[in-house]
């Protein structure tokens, strides 16, 4: 991986009391406002002298969601972990995600007791339980995760939980990483390194002079004032079947350009790349699985600081695909550097649907709020794809709507050119959308403004379900368009 390698899991052979490991996770259902104290938990009650019994009598231990309980055994530490009263694969998830966040500095080997769940529900346990244990602590000092091995009871589906680990733990990585250290050159030769690593995946660099020469005006013009120039990243995963592009917005920073962000909305750009990393682990768990489809992803990776060569407000680019654009303001650079992308996408590699992910606008924040990214479509079918993947996921969607009368604003806002990127203050998420549907030449296309839960963070902190990392931007979208992939191509 880039810097975090997932705990590994293994299968648990006899009995969890009698395994040695030191510490146990079981999860525990709520029955009339009291633990179900059955099968495993009737076993450690008893050894215990009533502890359980004890502590739901006094109502200590009620099973709520989340709630965390620790019975000490004589050579293990038991976590009762609460998933509430009407338990689904989300609250198993969310549960099991908050007591990984107790043990994974305080246990290297830890079994999870998963015998009295279907296989699908204990894998999404499980992957719940992987991803509240992620750390990103390369870049520290002090190390403190102590966490290397989970031991599972039960049954999973071992391959999709390590596939959706690591591409999660990728996408974190990605995106939380700080600009200095996963500049454009450097992102590009970690995946190239990354990915050559798998089956049936080849990876594409298309470096400055390439991209200037091939005319890649909206690549270019974004990162032309760094000294970290841009890079287009091809990642093509050969599962065979139906033709897909994921496009993802890779900002290493934005600092806004020549109109530069207030210091106070610049302090979470680091994460700017979000998109592009979620795409990275969509396309690594999907050659791990073996999807049979025929997948491209497209990074545009960019750093929008500012020197002598900065691209300025006024400003008419020529896009790949000959779109002659005006700037209306350089801090809306994410949809130039994707545009090109699906422009290509859409021409050259011959694709029948694209799919985007970026944290594009506020303005998708203002109307969503921080945990829900907004999804534009002009297919039905595909936005109940996605909203059925959504709630399957836990990763919180909604729709907004294309409206064809805001491409006028688009037009009128242009000086000079064919339109303007940007529509003025109002609708912005949309007329974004509509800017980017500019560049599909009519492939059926899929847009998601993950402004929100891609960056994470800030409000979103105490409200954010369990299995995010805190401060971190979470890896939004891996889960969500996977599933959505596995749907769509049957």
């Amino acid at each position: 991986m880039i810097y975090t390698v997932p705990p590994r899991i293994a299968r648990l052979e006899g009995d969890p009391l009698g395994s040695g490991k030191e510490a146990i996770v079981v999860p525990v259902v709520q029955v009339e406002g009291k633990p179900s104290v059955k099968g495993i938990l009737e076993r450690i009650n008893e050894v215990s002298n009533g502890v359980i019994s004890k502590a739901s009598d006094k109502g200590v231990f009620r099973g709520d969601r989340g709630e965390v309980y620790t019975v000490p055994l004589e050579k293990a530490i038991v976590y009762l972990v609460g998933v509430g009263k009407e338990p689904s694969d989300d609250s198993y998830r969310r549960a099991l995600a908050k007591v990984a966040k107790s043990v994974v500095d305080k246990h290297e080997e830890v079994v999870v007791v998963l015998d009295e769940l279907e296989e699908a529900t204990a894998s999404e346990a499980l992957v719940g339980f992987l991803l509240g244990a992620y750390r990103l602590e390369y870049f520290k000092s002090e190390k403190k995760s102590k966490l290397r091995t989970i031991y599972y009871s039960g049954s999973i589906d071992e391959a999709y939980v390590k596939a959706i680990a690591e591409a999660v733990y990728l996408a974190r990585d990605v995106a939380n990483a700080p600009p200095n250290d996963l500049y454009p050159e450097r992102l590009a030769e970690k995946v190239r390194e990354l990915f050559s690593s798998l089956p049936n995946v080849e990876v594409e660099i298309f470096d400055y002079d390439r991209l200037v020469r091939e005319g890649f005006g909206g690549i270019v013009n974004v990162g032309k004032g760094s000294k970290y120039k841009p890079r287009l990243v091809k990642i093509h995963y050969k599962g065979g079947g139906r033709k897909i592009a994921l496009v993802g917005k890779t900002l290493v920073f934005d600092a806004g350009g020549i109109q530069v962000k207030q210091a106070y909305t610049m302090t979470d750009m680091y994460a700017d790349k979000a998109g592009g990393a979620a795409v990275l682990g969509i396309l690594w768990a999907a050659a791990k699985l073996g999807l049979p489809v025929d997948l491209y992803g497209l990074l545009g990776v960019a750093i929008n600081t500012l020197d002598g060569e900065a691209y300025l407000p006024s400003d008419v680019i020529r896009m790949w695909d000959g779109t002659k654009v005006d700037v209306g303001h350089t801090d809306a650079e994410g949809r130039l550097v994707i545009a090109d992308a699906i422009a290509y996408s859409a021409k050259e590699l011959g694709v029948d649907l694209i799919i985007d992910l970026a944290t594009l606008t506020g303005a998708a924040v203002i109307a969503l709020g921080p945990l829900v990214a907004a999804i534009f479509t002009r297919d039905e079918s595909l936005k109940e794809v996605f909203m059925e993947a959504s709630e399957k996921t836990g990763e919180k969607l909604w729709p907004l709507p294309l409206v064809d009368e805001y491409k006028q604003l688009l037009k009128k806002n242009a000086r000079l050119g064919d339109i303007s990127n940007v529509g003025g203050r109002w609708g912005g998420a949309i007329t974004a959308a509509l800017f980017l549907e500019n560049f599909t030449h009519g492939k059926k296309f899929v847009h998601l403004d993950i402004a929100g839960p891609g960056i994470g963070g800030g409000e979103a902190t105490s409200i954010a379900p369990e299995y995010w990392p805190g401060k971190h931007a979470p890896g939004y979208g891996v889960r969500l368009v996977l599933e959505a992939l596995r749907k769509i191509i049957g």
